[in-house]
């Protein structure tokens, strides 16, 4: 395989150039005497692909832990709800069994040990849908409405409002729904309830992108009216948590609810004692 290449203009092969010698060491000089160009080098050049590796894969991680972040958040309030309702049903219960007869407390039961783990499976399902497609995918959207939309940096907020605009709507009306479809799919095929994915996405899809557009709407807008240039992107890092927060709780809610009745129908059970 040839390790050097040149291209001569006039007809000769121009002098070594210099160089390291490395494997992709690359010399570009022109021959001021024979007027010929030459390039160094032991491979070709890497492929735009090639180039594009190290963002994709920074995009994949970081969407990745935040969506850990997102889910465990969503996780706690979750938990927290759940306990503030139990505890409710239990005072009710209590008041209950003084009010009546005999003078014994309800045992306790589920009601009482409510707390329950965390669910890192559901964690680990949010955390790999990050990872190996929504990161992935958002790195190539936004890409993709940066080229086709431009915004001139330091313009007049007039002058970059038909573009952001325009990114804002494609974003809540293309990204959103693919994003929450996909990201059911993804769980309720995991769970080994696929079946279950059209009554899911009708009852649950628009909720969660109604949710979706009153946050980021507004989110976006003040990213690009008010927050500096360099903090841009930790602004809708933080903002990337709650909208994973959003997911996790549409995609769980069918689980959060039956286990709210779980609670209740235990906290009563115990009052019946």
């Amino acid at each position: 395989r040839m390790g050097f290449i040149a291209l001569s203009i006039g007809g000769a092969f121009p002098p070594r150039g210099s160089g390291d010698g490395k494997r992709g060491a690359t010399d570009f000089r022109r021959n001021s005497k024979g007027g010929s160009v030459s390039f160094k080098g032991s491979s070709a050049a890497p492929s735009k692909n090639a180039s594009q590796a190290p963002a994709i894969l920074k995009a994949a991680y970081t969407c990745a832990g935040l969506g850990v972040v997102g889910d465990l958040l969503a996780q706690t309030i979750t938990k927290r709800g759940a306990r503030k309702a139990s505890c409710a049903v239990a005072a009710v219960a209590v008041g209950d069994q003084k009010r009546g007869k005999g003078s014994k407390q309800p045992k306790p039961t589920a009601a009482a040990s409510v707390e329950q783990a965390y669910d890192f499976i559901r964690t680990a399902r949010q955390m790999a849908y990050n990872g190996l497609f929504y990161g992935p995918a958002q790195f190539f959207w936004y890409a993709g409405l940066a080229k086709s939309f431009p915004t001139a940096v330091g313009a007049a907020l007039t002058a970059n409002l038909p573009p952001f605009a325009m990114k804002v709507f494609l974003n809540q009306a293309v990204l959103g729904p693919v994003v929450v479809s996909t990201f059911f799919l993804w769980t309720m095929t995991l769970q080994g309830k696929a079946g279950e994915y059209q009554t899911k996405m009708k009852k649950d899809a628009l909720p969660a992108l109604r949710r979706g557009w009153a946050f980021w709407i507004p989110a976006a807008s003040i990213n690009f009216a008010l927050v500096p240039l360099p903090a841009q992107v930790t602004y809708m890092s933080a903002c990337s948590i709650v909208w994973n927060y959003i997911l996790s709780t549409a995609a769980a809610s069918g689980d959060a609810s039956k286990a709210h009745d779980v609670v209740v129908a235990s906290a009563k059970g115990g009052k019946k004692r």
